[in-house]
């Protein structure tokens, strides 16, 4: 039998694996259309209005939800749409930064392992435990790629047996890796294990013993939530003294959405397009930190990475980074444009329009049209029509209807 995907002929596990991120993303699109269709029929109590509210795609299936409103606003929308408490964030507010602690361990240490993934679930920290992940007639390898895929934190259980388990070593060299891309943390914990009973390499990470019950867990969560005995803090370097520290945004994601914002041509996707390496020569921080700004960003899907073997890292920025971080280091707000625009767009009586022609009638160049268009695309108050265009603005073109209408009323 020979399976065909996009005309081609590929492997069996290429064609299921097609068809599974198929469903995903036909069902996360209905989530999407399900809860702005909710959110836009709240107005907010505070100040009588309908209010933008984005959902951002966050990776392939996490979604960040962010409203343009007040806090009792939020309240209200979390209530309608069955979240919980913080869950909706103000649009220049970071993404909920979501722990998931990948716990691997031999299967002889089962009576171990357990009470650490209970303990650290009973402290509010996420755990994918294979107890609990895999079902019956499920692949495992499959199962625990996806886990090791999703996880910020990698918890290894060191043990005299796990050690010796070639199926542990491997999971080991994945949340490696992993740590050495930025994208996880790596924890080694020990029982009943010395030290110099691990390879050389491992000796070079930290790996301490694990604490005796309710006292040893809790250790553990507070390295995991970042609580930790810290000397004063002393002054910022002067290459982050500018940046606002009052806002949600660690110094590292916006001096780094900084050095898109200022060398952005037109807003928009891929554009720019840098590395790594080149964000720790044009923003003077160091790569660790690069990389925090990094993971901050791209976890509140404003910034798309593409990861190479070799460590090679690419990076471009998506719309929504310009919507939150222009008004920060740009001589316009994107959301009082957006308010302009969209005032404009109504004034065509039309159900359709061109992009380049408001534009040119507003004064604007495409650098600062743009993320007034995706503030208004990403909160589905006009639809985009997407066509190869000549010129540089995006969309090229709107699709109008009632849900402008009501935004405008509410200005």
């Amino acid at each position: 039998m020979t399976f065909q995907r996009n005309g081609r002929t590929v492997p069996s596990r290429q064609f299921f694996d097609g068809l599974k991120d198929d469903a995903i993303e036909l069902a996360m699109s209905a989530i999407i259309e399900d809860m702005h269709g909710k959110a836009a029929a709240i107005v907010d109590p505070e100040t009588g209005k309908h209010a933008a509210v984005m959902v951002r795609r966050v990776g392939s299936d996490r979604l960040s939800i962010h409203a343009d409103a007040s806090p009792a606003f939020a309240r209200m929308l979390e209530g309608r749409l069955g979240l919980r408490n913080g869950e909706v964030r103000k649009i220049t507010e970071p993404a909920a930064g979501t722990r998931l602690v990948y716990l691997a361990h031999a299967t002889e240490d089962k009576s171990i392992a357990k009470p650490i993934a209970e303990g650290l679930r009973a402290r509010g920290i996420e755990v994918w435990f294979d107890d609990w992940e895999i079902g019956i007639g499920d692949s495992l390898r499959q199962r625990m790629e996806e886990g090791l895929g999703d996880c910020t934190h990698f918890l290894v259980l060191l043990t005299p047996k796990s050690i010796t388990r070639p199926w542990v070593a491997e999971e080991i060299d994945a949340g490696l890796m992993r740590a050495v891309e930025g994208s996880a943390r790596f924890l080694g914990v020990r029982h009943e294990l010395e030290l110099a009973s691990l390879s050389p390499f491992m000796r070079t990470r930290k790996t301490p013993s694990l604490g005796e019950g309710e006292a040893g867990i809790d250790e553990l969560a507070d390295d995991i939530l970042g609580v930790r005995s810290k000397p004063p803090l002393g002054d910022e370097p002067k290459h982050v003294q500018s940046f606002d520290t009052t806002n949600g945004w660690s110094v590292p994601a916006q001096a780094v959405a900084k050095w898109f914002v200022e060398n952005s041509q037109h807003g928009g996707l891929f554009d720019p397009q840098t590395t790594l390496a080149d964000l720790v020569t044009n923003t003077g921080m160091p790569l660790n930190s690069v990389r925090v700004g990094v993971l901050d960003l791209a976890g509140s899907g404003l910034l798309e990475r593409q990861d190479y073997y070799g460590g090679h890292v690419d990076l471009h920025p998506k719309p929504d980074l310009f919507v939150t971080f222009d008004a920060q280091f740009k001589d316009w707000d994107p959301s009082k444009d957006a308010q302009n625009l969209a005032v404009a767009l109504l004034n065509l009586e039309a159900d359709q329009a061109d992009a380049t022609e408001v534009a040119t009638a507003l004064g604007w160049p495409p650098r600062r049209f743009n993320p007034a268009a995706a503030y208004l695309v990403s909160a589905d108050i006009i639809r985009a029509m997407e066509y190869s265009a000549e010129d540089d603005y995006w969309p090229p073109a709107f699709i109008l209807g009632d849900e402008l209408l009501r935004f405008v009323s509410d200005l």
